[in-house]
């Protein structure tokens, strides 16, 4: 955990009687000692010493969670225990722990905790933090849905192209001048999952899809989330945390899927579906005519908007500013992939998913991006169904369960030599994509990525016309750099802003 964030609250405190700050730590201490003095048979995994009341191990965190995890993991092994806050948290590292929890086990690690800042934001609604019917009925729906329109088929590649070459243009127009390239990619990359959600289509400088974007972008990172921790910290006067900024933020994001919700109801045909709401509109209907049981409604379907929506857009957007930093930083790589592919497809069309074993270079440099960067450091809070027994400890149904994803992508064990930035690693002795299991970016089991495939077909079209087109490099005086650039930490893990300059290629 940031600890500016921690001392930025404190001084927070002098605003506040001196007599509910008593009460309140108070109340905290006698819970600190309940809640901790809970004895379990077999034991809660191991944790580090020195937890203090009130905010328990947040003191030995940083907002930068891998190199905690990773100091913790070595002094503790692959299953222990954090308390943020009052919230025992057991965190799973390891591919093979992680994948004995979420793909053997995984129905039992299936739940998603409540949170409490988490739950308001969002109204308890949308796909990802879905438990139960509502969870089963929705994803089973978004993955037939998407696939019906074309996610992870050729037939979506005519909007990827259309949008990659907009892409193209507009870096054009800078003639060789540095910029920044983040809002070009977000919204191209958003305008694909929008096309499939709700017909909808953006430009770059439309001010109020900007807007949104970067309303969730500031609620990824919000430090509001140790509210979900310690709910009381919500409450605190001059909103500290900014609680209520990530409410007001999450109720403009709704208001804006709510208009498109308005305008399919509006002109709702049930003969003309062309997209995830007009499907949803006509699914739902169809349940309630017959009577059926039916968790679907309109506030779900706004919930499944932003959910999916974020999941399409945020991370990919993410993964692409991730890799134009890859490619500067590594020249000679660059330049193999540029061969690989003029040598494959030539320089006069766009790559294509049909190209895919054709271009496995290309494949397996995304695929190292996504490692090496580790776009997800963690899978998200998870909860179990019930008590449960793991690696021979207690897992509480009560307990937050954190993925530690990193840990399996940079595992030495695992990958050799994890620092270093190497497609090859993906590679066989023919020059063919190598399946490496422990490759989980999109993570594993029952709670894995729904758009995987999408963002797959996305990452090698634009990847490779970029590099077919331009060569990127370094803006005179300014460093791009992995290291220079690491990063901000939310639900994903997204660089710091930066500046390339694109080189047109003869």
């Amino acid at each position: 955990m940031d600890l500016q964030t921690i001392y930025a609250f404190l001084a927070s405190l002098t605003n506040i009687p001196l007599t509910s700050i008593i009460l309140v730590i108070t109340v905290s201490v006698l819970l600190h000692h309940i809640f901790f003095s809970i004895r379990y048979d077999p034991p809660l995994p191991p944790t580090p010493k020195f937890k203090l009341p009130l905010i328990g191990h947040l003191h030995l965190l940083e907002h930068d969670m891998r190199k905690p995890f990773k100091k913790y993991r070595k002094q503790l092994g692959d299953v222990f225990s954090l308390y943020f806050g009052g919230k025992l948290t057991i965190v799973i590292s390891g591919y093979e722990t992680l994948k004995e929890a979420f793909h053997k086990n995984g129905e039992l690690f299936a739940d998603r905790p409540s949170l409490y800042i988490t739950d308001i934001a969002t109204r308890n609604r949308g796909i990802v933090l879905a438990n139960g019917e509502k969870w089963k009925e929705h994803r089973r729906f978004a993955l037939s849905t998407l696939k019906d329109f074309g996610m992870g088929k050729s037939k979506l590649e005519g909007k990827i192209h259309e949008e990659v070459q907009s892409f193209i243009s507009e870096i054009e127009e800078f003639h060789g001048a540095s910029f920044d390239p983040k809002d070009f990619i977000s919204t191209h990359v958003a305008n694909i999952i929008c096309f499939l959600l709700f017909k909808g289509k953006f430009r770059h400088d439309d001010q109020r899809f900007l807007g949104m974007i970067n309303l969730i972008d500031e609620n990824m990172i919000s430090s509001a989330g140790l509210a979900n921790l310690m709910p009381w910290l919500a409450e605190f006067p001059g909103d500290p945390l900014q609680c209520k900024k990530m409410i007001r933020n999450a109720d403009k994001i709704f208001e804006f899927i709510g208009d498109i919700i308005d305008e399919h109801v509006r002109e709702y045909d049930e003969n003309d579906i062309e997209d995830f709401t007009s499907a949803y509109i006509k699914e739902m209907k169809r349940k309630q005519l017959n009577e059926e049981s039916t968790t679907m409604s309109y506030e779900e379907l706004s919930g499944n908007i932003g959910d999916l929506f974020v999941a399409g857009a945020h991370t990919t957007t993410a993964s692409m500013r991730w890799a134009l930093i890859c490619l500067v930083q590594f020249p000679d790589i660059q330049e193999k992939l540029y061969k690989s592919i003029t040598e494959s497809i030539g320089d006069h069309r766009l790559p294509s998913t049909a190209d895919k074993t054709a271009l496995a270079y290309l494949e397996a440099f995304y695929l190292e991006v996504l490692r090496y960067c580790t776009v997800v450091v963690t899978g998200g809070v998870h909860a179990t169904t019930k008590d449960l027994t793991f690696k021979g400890y207690t897992i509480p149904q009560h307990a937050l369960i954190m993925p530690d994803i990193h840990s399996a992508l940079h595992d030495p064990d695992v990958w050799n030599d994890p620092e270093i930035f190497r497609p090859d690693r993906f590679l066989d002795d023919a020059g063919t994509i190598r399946k490496r299991d422990e490759m989980i970016a999109f993570f594993l089991g029952k709670r894995s990525c729904i758009g995987e495939s999408l963002a797959r077909a996305e990452l090698l079209i634009f990847i490779g016309a970029l590099v077919q087109k331009f060569r990127l490099e370094c803006p005179e005086n300014e460093t791009v750099s992995v290291e220079d650039l690491d990063g901000e930490f939310g639900l994903v893990h997204t660089p710091k802003r930066y500046r390339v300059v694109a080189i047109a290629r003869a």
